[in-house]
């Protein structure tokens, strides 16, 4: 699946990480997976790390598709801290597009290229395991 992910119940994280080539589709399925996972219990701080991906093929229409899903899971998702690791400029750009969409939903999203940075802005550490 291209993207997976993890929730560190202790720490209220969601650990996202993309693979492959990464579509509106998948993207679509993961909101859904995640919203009905027992283990996410609002609020919560997410990392979508896309460091190794290859690339991100998501129309425009998706990606409306895709902010329009959050904002209508943002009672599910009340409280959420989102953050995108996006070295590459076309994931960077995506992901600055769907932060955009989901401004002012009462939606927190961010993006940043470095790792560092990401889990600074969220207020969380890793253990070299998970980072």
């Amino acid at each position: 699946m291209p993207i997976e992910y993890d929730i560190i119940v202790d720490k209220k994280l969601v650990l996202a990480k993309g693979s492959g080539v990464i579509t509106g589709t998948d993207v679509l399925r993961h909101l859904d997976a995640l919203a009905v996972d027992d283990r996410y219990k609002a609020p919560m701080k997410k990392l979508v790390d896309y460091r190794t991906i290859d690339s991100i093929r998501i129309s425009l229409e998706e990606a409306y598709s895709i902010a329009q899903k959050k904002v209508k899971l943002a009672g599910t998702f009340t409280g959420e801290r989102c953050v995108f690791v996006s070295p590459m400029d076309v994931t960077y750009g995506s992901s600055r597009v769907h932060q955009a969409l989901v401004d002012g939903a009462g939606l927190k999203t961010a993006v940043f290229r470095r790792i560092e940075d990401a889990l600074e802005w969220l207020g969380v550490t890793l253990d070299m395991n998970h980072a």
